[in-house]
């Protein structure tokens, strides 16, 4: 039954159309007069001219136009309406914004990590860069430093070359006032030696007659003009009224004659506990075997017991030396 209606539904539905085709076909259609279409030209009332100025008024003749009858006039011929198809199922669609993606307790997860690494990494950064300024700062603290340390000590360098100065100029001084006062007690005992006194005169002495009266191993300045010339057996001393119980005299192997003052302190059982030879005094101070010989022989010395006498009693040993 369904089969036969759509049968004869399309077989009247073709009928239909090839009617409207036939009356369409007779009849004609009818087309809207289209109007000429071109380009615009000048203004004028001729096809005939010459010339760039536009004149004020045209002295052409104007060309008459031939009469064009009218176009017949076309009348309107209703024309049927075609059978509408009928409309097909609308396609029913919803248009609405796609709802939000719900996000999984895994994705979530997945991240939170991910800001907890970026964020871990970031700390990471700014610790290592802070521990690297810090090293820096420290570096630069330890140079200063070492600058501080090196000029303390290229300070006390200078310092200790100051002093070496300052004690090799005092040495020095020393040295050549050693030197002036040995050559002024060798002038002294030079002299002496030769009969020459410091003075004009050319003779002295209590015996009468001309010459120096004395020996060659005397003082010039002494008034005692017999003997030998070594005063006391070669030595003499001073220790403030005490005795002495043992004077040795210096043993030596020396080919000079002089004298050699050994300043000496003694405590109270009388043994001699310093002996230094000085340069007052001395004429062979600048004879270093004179000066150990009388050194030796003054701390073999020995003085009497004094128990009022002071801790260490300061004194001194005069010792005469003579070429044998």
């Amino acid at each position: 039954m369904e089969d036969r209606d759509k049968k004869y539904g399309i077989i009247g539905s073709a009928i239909f159309h090839i009617a409207v085709l036939l009356l369409l076909i007779f009849f004609g259609l009818s087309t809207l007069p289209q109007e000429e279409e071109g380009i615009l030209v000048n203004f004028g009332d001729t096809v005939l001219g010459q010339g760039e100025i536009e004149p004020k008024q045209s002295q052409a003749k104007p060309v008459e136009q031939p009469n064009t009858p009218p176009p017949p006039k076309v009348e309107n011929v209703p024309v049927p309406k075609a059978a509408e198809p009928e409309p097909e199922d609308e396609v029913k669609t919803q248009d609405f914004d796609e709802a939000p993606v719900v996000k999984s307790a895994e994705q979530k997860k997945k991240e939170q990590e991910e800001k907890d690494r970026l964020e871990k990494e970031r700390q990471q950064r700014e610790e290592q860069e802070r521990i690297e300024r810090e090293k820096e700062i420290e570096r630069q603290k330890e140079q200063e430093r070492q600058r501080q340390i090196e000029a303390e000590k290229e300070a006390q360098r200078q310092k200790e070359l100051a002093e070496q100065r300052a004690r090799e100029e005092a040495e020095r001084k020393k040295k050549e006032e050693q030197d002036r006062q040995a050559a002024e007690a060798r002038n002294r005992v030079s002299g002496a030696f030769s009969g020459k006194g410091s003075g004009e005169s050319t003779s002295e002495g209590e015996t009468g007659g001309s010459g120096n009266q004395g020996h060659v191993t005397g003082d010039p300045n002494s008034k005692n003009r017999t003997g030998s010339g070594l005063g006391d057996k070669g030595v003499s001393f001073g220790l403030g009224g005490r005795k002495a119980l043992s004077l040795p005299k210096p043993s030596h192997n020396i080919n000079e004659s002089g004298t050699i003052v050994v300043e000496i302190k003694v405590n109270r059982d009388g043994k001699v506990v310093s002996a230094v030879a000085i340069m007052k005094g001395s004429s062979l101070f600048n004879n270093r075997e004179a000066r150990r010989a009388a050194e030796e022989a003054a701390r073999l010395s020995k003085f009497d017991l004094k128990n009022e006498a002071a801790y260490e009693q300061a004194g001194w040993i005069r010792y005469y030396f003579e070429v044998n």
